[in-house]
């Protein structure tokens, strides 16, 4: 997938902050599934068989990893989580920040992120997490990544169609006693945290190494979109839902070499 030039620098950053030393497997759980179209690789219910969870803490951001498998993400099926800037979630009681545990956030590509010919327009309140789901093992005839974006178009071919999951509702704090509700949903991509890696690799507290929440986000491909950025968002390409609570463990970098 080609974006315009500033997507880059996204990436580039998230392979830096790849090769920090922070990226072995932490404790915890996680869960991705919904239902899926990818011309040519995957078409129907999803489920990522997670049993790799790394967080990688970058200057203000964190990456979260939920990947089946702990080898290289170009050679794997997982989901990348981007938060910006933790200081934006995480309680803050020094500065009376409340913080943001608990709450729907949109999750969208990053606002200077946009298909060749839609100008980049600038946001009032844009969304400081991205999430991207790439098929490398599952696909491996193509490039696959599919990205969560802020609103799509949903089709009547059944592909935004999900079941029910527990905790997986970002508009109720991710309650792990409720469902998210069966069906097609609003088309809007939302996450909540409930707890947030402060980001300290010597972190001794457990209870501040710990990452957990969960999301309902639509995934699409940006370029298909209308063109100019006029008319309707880009067609709905994945519907999936997901929960994830792990502690951070500090460990060797997640690169290719010794």
């Amino acid at each position: 997938m080609r974006l315009r030039a500033p997507l880059v620098s996204v990436i580039v950053a998230a392979a830096v902050a790849m090769t920090l030393p922070s990226c072995s497997q932490g404790e915890g759980s996680g869960k991705v599934a919904g239902t899926l179209n990818v011309p040519n690789c995957w078409t129907g219910p999803f489920e990522l068989d997670a049993d790799f969870l790394a967080a990688v803490p970058y200057r203000e951001g964190l990456q979260i990893r939920i990947q089946s498998g702990s080898d290289f993400d170009s050679f794997s099926d997982g989901l990348s989580i981007l938060l910006y800037d933790i200081n934006k979630v995480r309680p803050a009681p020094a500065i009376g920040f409340a913080g943001r545990y608990g709450q729907p956030l949109a999750v969208d590509l990053p606002p200077e992120v946009t298909p060749p010919g839609v100008p980049v327009k600038a946001k009032a309140d844009p969304a400081f997490v991205s999430e991207t789901l790439y098929l490398q093992q599952s696909c491996r005839t193509q490039n696959v990544t599919l990205h969560a974006v802020e609103e799509v178009s949903i089709p009547s071919d059944g592909t935004c169609d999900v079941k029910p999951m527990k905790g997986a509702d970002p508009t109720n704090g991710c309650d792990p006693s409720k469902d998210a509700p069966a069906g097609v949903g609003t088309g809007k991509s939302l996450i909540s945290f409930t707890h947030v890696f402060d980001g300290t690799v010597d972190e001794p507290q457990a209870a501040e190494r710990l990452t957990a929440g969960c999301f309902d986000v639509y995934l699409a491909d940006p370029r298909e979109g209308a063109p100019g950025g006029l008319g309707p968002p880009p067609r709905c390409r994945g519907h999936i839902r997901g929960t994830f609570s792990f502690y951070f463990e500090r460990g060797r970098p997640s690169q290719p070499f010794p």
